[in-house]
């Protein structure tokens, strides 16, 4: 039959916590609902469980160490970070707007990080999501990230705030970081 011939059923191994399978009995397991109520951030487990995923049928294992180290060093040290070190610049020096138009320069910073080294980083990220392998995409998406890093690192808005004259680069390099974010 044609629509059964489409249906895709999608599946993971277990979830285990600290190589343990979770069991109420034990007082092993997580539960969302004590989590949310701990005031934690649901996107952050969301990511951390999508970052083991991949389309093999395999247990997963959390791990508190591993969760925390995850967090602080993708979502706050690297993704947040982008937005953290140009979206004040935006705010109070640019009226909250983002330049019209980006440099050479910028442009060519934009096009390394969403194309990579082969060229193919949007569609790599694309297909692994399409084929569940939320891992593999979650790790470009990384990638992308530490470019961009990279070039506020390079450009330094900070100190390009310092001085008048750096206004329109310093509006050019927070609008591609934030582009980029």
């Amino acid at each position: 039959h044609p629509i059964i011939d489409k249906l895709k059923v999608n599946v993971h191994g277990h979830l285990t916590v600290n190589n343990e399978k979770m069991s109420k009995s034990r007082g092993t397991g997580i539960s969302p609902l004590r989590y949310l109520d701990l005031k934690m951030n649901p996107e952050w487990l969301r990511y951390y469980l999508a970052f083991k995923l991949n389309a093999r049928v395999e247990d997963l294992d959390f791990t508190g160490d591993d969760f925390v180290a995850r967090v602080n060093s993708d979502l706050i040290g690297k993704y947040v970070n982008i937005a953290s070190r140009c979206a004040g610049f935006i705010a109070k020096r640019f009226d909250g707007k983002l330049a019209s138009a980006l440099s050479d320069d910028a442009r060519s910073w934009i096009e390394r990080a969403l194309n990579g080294e082969n060229g193919e980083r949007q569609a790599s990220i694309a297909a692994n999501f399409e084929s569940r392998e939320f891992g593999k995409a979650l790790r470009e998406i990384m990638e992308v990230a530490d470019v961009a890093n990279r070039y506020v690192d390079e450009n330094k808005p900070w100190l390009l705030a310092k001085d008048e004259t750096n206004t329109a680069e310093l509006h050019d390099v927070c609008t591609t970081a934030l582009s980029l974010f």
